[in-house]
């Protein structure tokens, strides 16, 4: 499951460097009208390789042109009103509606819509009772689990009912967090209005009785770690004198816990922690230290600034990003800075690059591009386009290009290791709300139905 964080091939502008071969298009596959950008660019190519790559792609539209194209994959439909609202995972989309009305004016009957990806198949209609609006929906089995808020101050609360079903199996006051299929355990969070009332727990999946609880410190602060595979294995709690734990999520058993110098700035600006791989880096105005997440045994040191930046592993580098913008890639084993760069403002791991974007100046956005994390030399760059959803198997990712304005989204496979592209087709007559699976695409219409489009490679 994908947890919420608590503060996880692209056409391009005119390459008078790169070669046409290094585009992968399938002109049978491209339905709608082709965004009027060329290839990805990409280091450039000796003279003859270039004539070549020209030739080549001559002969392809040729050929590609005169053969018959195949009929335009046609979405599948899921009926949703306006007003409704989605949610997508890996295997499933919920949409979440107005249901019956009912005499007590606080409470609201909401209808989750459950369909199977990438099918589209009605698996169950739920119905659940709320005081506000749902902004979390999870399923492990035929147990749907929904986060909703409680009331105007941020109070928020769970509740796990069976598929299909309308009594409540077990209702918490805590935000979900994540959910563990094979643990039978729900991570939940509790955010109370009220300063310092902040609890953590890890309940039941099937009966919400606690397996453990813990009261975050008052002058503390707590995050979980080990997120990226799913379920996170351990929660880290720092407190403003300097004292660590770790924390197993299943059990809610200590794992370690160790005291170091707190950073200067820590009781007024608040704690900076933030795990990373196997490291969590603690760290403030005087810089940042590593301590292995397993023992809390220190690693390293850095002079770099981790107060108002944030922190990701970025493939065999630590990337820290500053809130204005920036980036600084640090070795993770020795804390040592490879590599820094003033456009950069987020990445996404892929293989073994980096899709990274950025600003130039006030206005202007830069390129997509892919990044070597050893070095920051930029490998190319796939222009306007931008990456969504999860890395598929074959290492390539979902992109997506609309115009402003315009009712039209065309998407396409984007592969980093090549700095190529396949155009997969267009979702037409989409808001542009699209989210996207391994084996999906799904946009919200304008009609504010949902349609799924499939990523398949003939």
């Amino acid at each position: 499951m994908v947890l919420p964080r608590l503060t996880r091939p692209i056409f391009v502008h005119p390459a008078h460097n790169g070669g046409v071969g290094d585009v992968l298009i399938d002109l049978g596959e491209q339905h709608g009208r082709l965004p009027d950008v060329p290839a990805p660019r990409r280091r450039p190519a000796h003279r003859f390789r270039i004539a070549l790559a020209v030739l080549t792609a001559v002969l392809l539209i040729t050929i590609t042109g005169a053969a018959p194209r195949p009929a335009p994959a046609e979405p599948i439909t899921v009926p949703a009103r306006i007003g409704d609202n989605m949610f997508v995972d890996r295997t499933r989309v919920y949409v979440v509606s107005a249901g019956p009305a009912l005499h007590d004016s606080a409470v609201n009957n909401k209808i989750v819509s459950t369909y199977a990806l990438p099918d589209g198949q009605l698996l169950s209609r739920t119905t659940v009772a709320v005081t506000g609006a749902i902004f979390s929906v999870m399923s492990v089995g035929e147990t749907i689990l929904v986060s909703y808020q409680v009331d105007t101050v941020g109070a928020e609360a769970t509740v796990a009912l069976t598929a299909g079903s309308d009594q409540a199996l077990w209702r918490v006051p805590a935000r979900l967090l994540s959910v563990s299929g094979p643990a039978g355990l729900v991570l939940l969070r509790e955010n109370s209005p009220q300063f310092g009332d902040l609890h953590w727990y890890g309940v039941d999946l099937l009966t919400g009785r606690p397996r453990w609880t813990f009261e975050q410190p008052v002058q503390g602060y707590t995050t979980y770690a080990g997120s990226d595979s799913g379920f996170p294995p351990h929660l880290v709690t720092a407190t403003t004198g300097g004292h660590i734990e770790v924390r197993d999520t299943v059990s809610g058993r200590l794992v370690t816990e160790t005291d170091v110098e707190a950073p200067p700035g820590w009781s007024r600006r608040g704690i900076t922690v933030w795990p990373v791989g196997d490291l969590l880096l603690v760290g403030g105005l005087g810089g940042v230290t590593a301590y292995a997440l397993s023992d809390l045994s220190r690693r390293w040191h850095s002079s770099v600034e981790l107060s108002g930046h944030w922190v990701q592993e970025c493939v065999t580098a630590i990337c820290v990003f500053g809130y204005q913008g920036g980036v600084e890639a640090l070795d993770p084993v020795t804390g040592r800075v490879r590599w820094t760069a003033d456009r950069w403002t987020n990445a996404e791991p892929v293989g073994r690059y980096l899709l990274v974007n950025g600003r130039e100046g006030l206005e202007a956005s830069y390129p997509l591009a892919v990044v070597e994390p050893e070095t920051g030399r930029v490998h190319g760059d796939f222009g306007m386009w931008r990456s969504t959803g999860e890395v598929r198997a074959d290492g390539t990712v979902v992109g997506l290009r609309q115009r402003i304005g315009e009712d039209l989204v065309f998407y396409a496979l984007l592969d980093p290791a090549t700095v190529s592209l396949r155009v997969l087709g267009s979702a037409t007559h989409v808001s542009g709300d699209c989210r996207s699976t391994p084996e999906v695409l799904v946009c919200r219409r304008i009609d504010a139905s949902l349609a799924i489009w499939p990523l398949t490679v003939s």
